[in-house]
């Protein structure tokens, strides 16, 4: 028996029961088994606070969005994608004074903001370029995973632009390297062509 898909379209809005939550602002694969691990959900509240959302949450997907099998506080409470750290002036002080050193002007503090995105871990967000073995193909578009495994068996490219453009499923074992900002694929731009529109 064939295993049902879930589509993970890339802005698609996120549901917690009937609540609406947000919308999907990334999908993150790890590339070394080929699965969808976590969803990166961009809360509707303000600040839209970017949580991360296990894959194991994500219960359906219809028409109307993807849906959790949490409530709303739940996903309130998850852990954020995006980690800020601070660094008072006394930083900079301190490592002026190491390097024997002295500063021109006094130091101010920053905030450095980087995404939690797990070690080994790729996040697609819906702009990375596709490249075959001899050149760009399109961008992608979305994602489709198994149900209760995770297991990514389609990404969904968009090629063209405005009038011309069409949707086409990549199988994942078409799939040579994912990497940042960036899809592989193991065939050429004929066998890409070659697919059918969705």
């Amino acid at each position: 028996m064939h295993e049902p898909l879930i589509n993970l379209p890339l802005a698609a809005p996120v549901y917690a029961g009937a609540t609406l939550v947000g919308h999907v602002e990334h999908v993150i694969v790890d590339p070394s088994h080929g699965r969808a691990t976590w969803l990166v959900v961009r809360e509707k509240a303000l600040p839209n606070t970017l949580r991360l959302v296990a894959e194991k949450f994500v219960t359906t997907r219809n028409e109307d969005g993807v849906h959790l099998s949490c409530d709303a506080a739940k996903v309130a409470g998850m852990r954020e994608y995006v980690i800020t750290d601070y660094y008072p002036p006394s930083f900079f002080l301190h490592l002026a004074a190491d390097e024997k050193c002295k500063l021109p002007l006094a130091p101010s503090s920053w905030t450095v903001e980087r995404p939690a995105t797990p070690q080994g871990s790729v996040a697609l967000t819906g702009h990375e370029a596709v490249w075959a073995t001899d050149g760009k193909v399109g961008k992608l578009d979305g994602v489709h995973v198994e149900a209760h495994t995770g297991r990514v068996v389609e990404l969904l490219l968009r090629q063209g632009h405005l009038w011309g453009a069409r949707e086409v499923a990549i199988p994942a074992g078409l799939v040579a390297a994912y990497e940042d900002g960036l899809v592989r694929l193991t065939v050429d731009t004929a066998a890409v062509g070659a697919l059918p529109s969705v």
